[in-house]
């Protein structure tokens, strides 16, 4: 079951991906570059409402795709795994509350759900940054994990990397801003797609 249940991995990678192309494609003059993600479903922005679509679908995949990676790994028994796991899965409850709390667009007075958009976000990065390297500490002893614990290490330190650069773009309100943050979430969404497909097309006959 659990093994089925990651696919929603692969497919929430793409409700993102999709989510991020489609509204750029509807918002004319909207900048990948120096814009963020989240200015796609900020109060006023350009078809919000559909965009909260993606939103809502690309959450609640990432919940149950987080919850199956926690059932697949559980019988290795391995804590560091399951503690990175956990934060994982934290992130994407915690992205839940986005549906509720949307940005606050350039130049419009600060309102309480933009207040609340920042917090969670706050929240969420500590987890996003950490459990790359707990996953990577948890798999990097075990044979057929090896590789994927490597490249849970290099996504760690390009989310690290990319997200302080975003961090200080966003608080300099330099340009470039929009091109860092995608590709810390990238690495973010990378991932999902990269386990997602290695637990769901493993061989029956392959050593977990």
């Amino acid at each position: 079951m659990w093994k089925r249940l990651a696919l929603f991995g692969l497919i929430g990678a793409l409700i993102y991906v999709a989510h991020v192309v489609v509204g750029g494609l509807l918002w004319p003059g909207y900048n990948h570059l120096q814009q963020p993600v989240s200015d796609l479903t900020a109060t006023g922005a350009h078809d919000r409402s559909l965009l909260l679509v993606f939103t809502w679908a690309y959450a609640c995949c990432s919940v149950i795709f987080a919850v199956s990676l926690l059932g697949y790994f559980r019988p290795l028994h391995r804590r560091l795994l399951t503690a990175g796991l956990i934060l994982f899965l934290g992130v994407h409850i915690l992205s839940l509350a986005y549906g509720f709390f949307p940005e606050d667009l350039p130049g419009a007075a600060p309102s309480f759900t933009g207040t609340m958009h920042i917090v969670v976000t706050f929240a969420i990065v500590p987890f996003t940054i950490v459990f790359p390297f707990m996953v990577w500490a948890g798999l990097r002893k075990l044979s057929p994990w090896r590789g994927f614990a490597v490249y849970c290490f290099i996504t760690g330190a390009v989310i690290f990397v990319a997200g302080g650069t975003t961090t200080v773009l966003f608080a300099r309100k330099l340009s470039y801003f929009g091109l860092t943050e995608r590709i810390n979430l990238g690495a973010l969404q990378l991932w999902m797609f990269v386990i997602s497909w290695r637990v769901f097309f493993r061989k029956e006959n392959e050593p977990a």
